[in-house]
């Protein structure tokens, strides 16, 4: 039994490193995406903390700072941002492809959940399309969020604090004709499966482009800075229309002209061993790690 035990694990760690290779670090596959500011504290490669290696990827957001595009303002839609794009988009994935990411995320014990707003802590996008195809959602009540606005719990927040976790993801972005379309696995275990499209079906005829995002994304702040506020703030209301049909609500898109009496508290999350590649052995943290393969940096 050992000797075919052992003659397994040879066989494991060789594909592994086999196909290491042909995997991508993602971080040279994005930038920053445009910010309120350009601070240095937003994004830093850091020895404070890392999974392997000798460098992590430490992304820092506070009250007020706002991300910014063409034709879009965080500032003024109640949201808040640092994060990385994919670019150019398309680059990892495309509409009707596959693609699997690999990476591990640090949530430090300190983090405070907003409450009823959102922290994406990571997610994928299509264009001319606002809703993401996939996001990790951290406050309250953890989960993932799939681009038709299903749901799977990504458990505890309080477990996912305060120690690195790995994470392998498979996405597939078809309209239709597969059995499985994502899967997310944390630690080795996976968490979640969804076997319906992400991809919403006006898109069948591809031509769109797909982008991966991460860093730390927060949605409908005001929820948190209201609930919280101890001055009286006089506020009309926020409502937007979500590209799934749906809408949602919260007190001003514009959180930072107002003086609550508090603040956003300040967030800090730490990636690293990032890759993108076309099999789990490409990019799973713990298989390449059992395998001998040296860290992204």
């Amino acid at each position: 039994m050992s000797i075919t035990k052992n003659f397994s694990s040879f066989l494991l760690y060789s594909l592994v490193l086999s196909s290491v290779a042909q995997a991508k670090p993602i971080m040279k596959a994005t930038k920053i995406e445009g910010l309120s500011h350009k601070s240095k504290y937003r994004f830093a490669m850091t020895n404070e903390i890392t999974r392997r290696g000798e460098k992590a990827q430490r992304f820092e957001i506070r009250h007020g700072d706002c991300g910014k595009a063409s034709g879009w303002s965080d500032c003024t839609t109640d949201r808040g941002r640092i994060e990385r794009k994919e670019n150019p988009k398309n680059k990892m994935a495309k509409p009707n492809g596959t693609v699997w990411y690999g990476y591990s995320i640090f949530i430090p014990k300190d983090f405070v959940s907003l409450g009823r707003a959102n922290t994406i802590l990571s997610q994928a996008k299509v264009e001319k399309h606002g809703f993401p195809l996939w996001a990790l959602t951290f406050n309250d009540r953890p989960y993932l969020l799939y681009g038709n606005g299903d749901t799977c719990s990504l458990g505890s927040l309080s477990n996912w604090k305060g120690k690195w976790n790995d994470i392998t993801v498979y996405a597939n972005y078809s309209t239709s004709g597969q059995k499985t379309y994502f899967q997310l696995f944390r630690n080795g275990k996976k968490l979640c499966q969804f076997n319906k499209p992400m991809m919403p079906a006006k898109f069948a005829k591809g031509g769109q482009k797909i982008g991966l995002k991460y860093g730390i994304y927060s949605s409908f702040v005001s929820r948190y800075l209201s609930s919280n506020a101890t001055k009286t703030v006089n506020l009309k209301g926020y409502t937007q229309k979500q590209s799934t049909g749906t809408t949602s609500k919260s007190p001003t898109p514009t959180p930072f002209k107002y003086d609550w009496g508090v603040k956003l508290p300040t967030h800090v999350i730490y990636y690293d061993e990032m890759r993108y590649g076309k099999t789990r052995e490409q990019v799973d943290v713990r298989m390449l790690e059992a395998a001998g393969a040296k860290p992204v940096d």
